[in-house]
């Protein structure tokens, strides 16, 4: 904590956070360490089932499974040479604004010269590598009348990282470079799901579920006894845990026994971080009312909008020799020969708060992402293939903001045996993926509906002498996006998956 302040004395400072809840990294890996993983609103057959359409569990095979997988991420950011006379100049330092009668005031918003700047812009290069565990089980409560189902994709890491930063000139006093908006600390949530289902027909089975996370509301007291020396300070902190749900539904429907037609909903669900500062001054006259400066926040981790899903899959005839399910100690029939299936998803992004839970000025489109996959059995062996694409819903940043993102284009696929050990059969399972992120460049434009912000008004004259500051005229700005940038990377991954027999 730093406070900056001309009075001698600040004597407290009491900071409130608020509740959490978010879906984790799930709608960008899929399940990594099941079948069809990027596909499993319309194909999943296990525990991942309980987060991306719980209304196929009656369908599931019973087991408990444990996984690993690794994601490695690789994202370039990279900024366009600035052209000269745009940096913000020390000059600023001495300058104020001439009204247009005469007078002069200071400037509402203060940009640092770039010269003084905490960081240099530069280019990012995004390199990470995330090791998750998933764990999952199906258990049939009453037959396919009633299922329950648990997933969850844990970073082995930490429970939950929280890297906030600024899309637009606001980066400049932190760490004056872009980042990537839909990835980074989005990665490093952990997802705990629970569903249950049931079969209501032959043809009809329903179900719902909670995407559970960890909230935390946490109350602390800081006494600073001198403010020229804050490196002493009391504290008592109160911090209080809760669990908070996202709710999400689902239905599918058999009119044939080959064909499958599914939807899905998935309420909105976030990370929130509500927050009030009240700091304390010795010797100072609050206003009417008041005894201490507040100061609000809030802090918005993981914000998924509302999802619909449209799911459809196809099946052949059961297989002879039975793998997955059967190998993995199920009593449930042999799982089909083969299958294919395909998911629209549409997702409303116009409903999207950043890192600072602001809605970006310039709206964010409703996307639907695609996907198409299918598995084979080959004695007793199942081979599964997926692709995926999903269209980037932020417009080119061609004003003040700087949203990075890209479309990504991804593929997995996975190969899963029988296996006998200790005298018991188990399933084992192993998972490539991976992601193109599409190259995709940005300029920037003073016909733009928020264009970029000139931090030095020309009318800005010398605080002594009054008269006019030199490199003031046109535009000065820190925003580390102008003139523009480029983006693209890739995303890879492998895992493995034991299931254990029931």
């Amino acid at each position: 904590m730093c406070i900056t302040t001309p009075f001698a004395l600040a004597s407290a400072l009491l900071l409130e956070a608020g509740t959490a809840r978010a879906s984790g990294a799930l709608e960008l890996t899929g399940a990594p360490t099941s079948a069809n993983g990027l596909n499993a609103r319309a194909l999943a057959r296990g525990p991942e089932a309980a987060f991306f359409n719980p209304a196929l569990l009656p369908g599931a095979a019973a087991t408990t499974q444990a996984g690993f997988f690794v994601l490695v991420t690789h994202g370039d950011i990279t900024l366009a040479p600035r052209p000269p006379g745009v940096d913000v100049p020390e000059s600023v330092y001495d300058g104020q604004i001439r009204n247009p009668d005469g007078s002069t005031s200071r400037l509402t918003h203060r940009p640092m010269p770039a010269s003084k700047l905490p960081s240099p812009r530069e280019d990012t290069r995004e390199r990470d590598a995330i090791t998750y565990a998933t764990l999952g089980l199906v258990r049939p409560l009453y037959e396919d009348r009633l299922v329950l189902g648990f997933y969850a994709l844990l970073p082995i890491r930490s429970f939950q990282e929280q890297r906030p930063f600024f899309p637009d000139e606001r980066a400049q006093y932190f760490s004056n470079r872009l980042e990537f908006e839909l990835l980074g600390d989005r990665l490093s949530l952990t997802s705990l799901a629970v569903s249950m289902a049931g079969r209501i027909t032959r043809w009809l089975s329903v179900g719902a579920g909670v995407d559970v996370t960890i909230g935390t509301a946490a109350r602390t007291s800081v006494h600073v006894p001198d403010a020229g020396d804050q490196r002493t300070a009391l504290i008592n902190p109160e911090v209080e845990v809760e669990s908070v749900f996202a709710p999400y539904f689902a239905f599918a429907t058999n009119p044939t026994p080959w064909l499958r037609l599914s939807a899905t909903l998935h309420l909105p669900s976030a990370s929130d971080t509500d927050g009030e500062n009240r700091i304390r001054f010795w010797n100072y006259t609050y206003p009417e009312g008041e005894s201490a400066v507040p100061q609000v926040y809030r802090m918005t981790l993981g914000h998924e909008p509302t999802r619909i899903g449209l799911a459809a899959s196809v099946a052949g005839p059961p297989s002879g020799d039975g793998a997955g399910e059967r190998a993995a100690g199920s009593k449930s029939p042999a799982p089909p020969a083969w299958e294919l299936g395909a998911h629209a998803l549409l997702t409303r992004w116009s409903e999207y708060r950043d890192r600072h839970a602001e809605r970006p000025s310039d709206p964010w489109s409703t996307t639907v992402s695609v996907g198409l996959g299918g598995s084979v059995v080959l004695r007793s062996r199942r081979l599964s293939a997926d692709v995926a694409f999903t269209p980037s819903p932020v417009p080119d940043q061609t004003g003040r903001t700087n949203y990075v993102d890209n479309s990504r284009l991804a593929v997995s696929a996975s190969f899963e045996t029988p296996v006998s050990l200790f005298g018991a059969d188990f399933g084992v399972g192993a998972f490539l993926h991976g992601q193109l992120l599409v190259t995709r460049e940005v300029e920037k434009s003073r016909s733009a509906r928020d264009p970029v912000f000139d931090e030095v008004p020309d009318n800005l004259v010398d605080i002594v002498s009054g008269d006019a500051l030199e490199g003031v005229a046109g535009l000065q700005t820190n925003n580390p996006g102008y003139p523009g940038f480029s983006s693209g990377g890739w995303l890879a991954g492998a895992g493995f998956v034991l299931r254990l027999p029931q």
